[in-house]
């Protein structure tokens, strides 16, 4: 096992590499890490904004629920096409690209405010500024797992990546809640944009600070090796079937978590929960994920146990997806919904670190931007088509259910509302076939483990 070292010299200082055995980690990584953290956190805000407040969304912009759906869905299908030439980027470039350009773009949305333009041209608008902060999260989404394993040593690696992916749910976290507080009518949508521009200006401002995409020296020997052309790579991925498997499960598992932080307020308002509450479930849900993911990732670098871990994970969201179905539908009280959420959050979120991770442990040399790029596609295709087909599997709601719906409540306008009992049922069928299946066919060789 090599030995490593915290540099509290200049990093410009010269480092005798006639040492092959001792690996060397940098402070300013903590720096780094906190740059790729606020990205995260930003690219995330814009991205659920308004799905806590849909139903105001739609009240302001004087449009449909679909087209609402389609501030998030944007994220989604703008990853399928530019994952692969956004990763070959990032190796090129670095993160600059996608932190200025979520910046331009959170900038743009707040000129959808600009009362002197009609509502459609305002929604178009907000839509144009939603387009480049989804291409911005191309860059910033696959940086974690590359940046971790460049910076750290293989005993922080799996914690940092952690941190850094649980960033993007912390982000989550905050839209979640600040977004009905901030939003209690439609007037305040304008103060709900100006705010997210702070921290994707900030960010933006950060990256000045990085000197270098990759350390002067690496950090452990896995590290060190001949980067293999992208074709090659993109055919040894198709022919892993242990990656094949993780494509598939951990797609099922992402997308059904884009699935729910997309659709949440029109699922649970028809049951009578306001806005506040959405929030705070949804709050709970990537407050307690966040949480899951730190120890997830702190028990994975202990134990180095990722295919267990990740085991225990996939059967706990079965289980709480689940619960979480039944306790909206049957309109359970309001902190037993709250539980249902942290429950679901603290089990299914540190999928997303952990299958990561198991995913270059499986195809090692691979290169990290690529392995991960293709994983996060599938949980894009998932989540888009769970996001179209499952309103049309709602029905309309009944008299009672009517009279105690709370989506288009002190509305001038009444706006479609559709009961989504049997979406919430599907999606927990979903993530019980796909553990069965991940159980019955996973193993992982741990290539890059081997390297060490």
């Amino acid at each position: 096992m090599a030995d490593y070292e915290e540099l509290s010299q200049s990093d410009n200082e010269e480092i005798n590499n006639s040492i092959p055995k001792v690996y060397i980690t940098y402070k300013r990584r903590w720096f780094y890490l906190f740059v790729v953290c606020l990205a995260q956190i930003s690219n995330a805000l814009i991205w659920i904004n308004f799905s806590p407040i849909a139903n105001l969304g739609v009240e302001y912009y004087k449009v449909s629920y679909d087209a609402i759906n389609w501030l998030s869905l944007i994220y989604m299908i703008v990853t399928i096409p530019f994952t692969l030439p956004s990763t070959w980027l990032i190796d090129k470039l670095g993160m600059y690209i996608g932190v200025w350009m979520n910046a331009i773009g959170s900038i743009i949305r707040c000129l959808s405010t600009l009362t002197v333009i009609g509502a459609q041209g305002r929604f178009v608008i907000l839509m144009i500024g939603q387009f480049l902060c989804a291409l911005a999260q191309t860059f910033i989404l696959f940086i974690p797992t590359k940046f971790s394993f460049i910076w750290f040593s293989e005993k922080q690696r799996s914690l940092a990546n952690s941190i850094a992916i649980g960033s993007n749910f912390f982000g989550i976290l905050i839209g979640s809640i600040l977004s009905p507080i901030i939003v209690p009518d439609m007037s305040k949508i304008p103060l709900l944009l100006y705010l997210s521009v702070i921290p994707a200006l900030l960010a933006g401002l950060l990256c000045f600070g990085i000197r270098s995409s990759q350390p002067p020296t690496p950090s452990c020997k896995a590290v060190v090796h001949t980067p293999q052309p992208f074709i090659l790579s993109l055919k040894r991925l198709c022919r892993s079937k242990s990656y094949v498997i993780l494509f598939i499960c951990c797609g099922v598992a992402l997308g059904c978590f884009n699935t729910l932080s997309t659709l949440v307020e029109q699922m649970m308002c028809p049951f009578g929960y306001d806005n506040v509450t959405v929030g705070i479930c949804l709050g709970w849900f990537i407050g307690a994920g966040s949480v899951g993911s730190l120890i997830g990732g702190y028990f994975a670098d202990k134990t180095g146990k990722l295919e267990e871990i990740s085991k225990i994970l996939y059967t706990a969201s079965s289980v709480a997806y689940i619960v979480l179905g039944l306790f909206i539908i049957n309109r359970v009280w309001r902190y037993f919904i709250y539980f249902a959420f942290a429950f679901a959050g603290l089990v299914s979120l540190p999928l997303s670190p952990i299958s990561m991770d198991l995913s270059l442990e499986c195809v090692y040399p691979i290169p990290e931007a690529t392995a991960i790029g293709i994983n996060v596609m599938s949980s894009q295709i998932i989540g888009i088509l769970m996001v179209i087909i499952f309103p049309k599997l709602g029905r309309q709601l009944n008299e009672y259910e009517m009279l105690t719906e709370t989506c288009s409540k002190d509305m001038k306008d009444k706006i479609a509302i559709l009961n989504y009992s049997i979406p919430l049922y599907t999606m927990a069928f979903i993530m019980v076939a796909v553990t069965l299946f991940y159980f019955a066919s996973f193993k992982c060789k741990y290539k890059r483990r081997r390297q060490h």
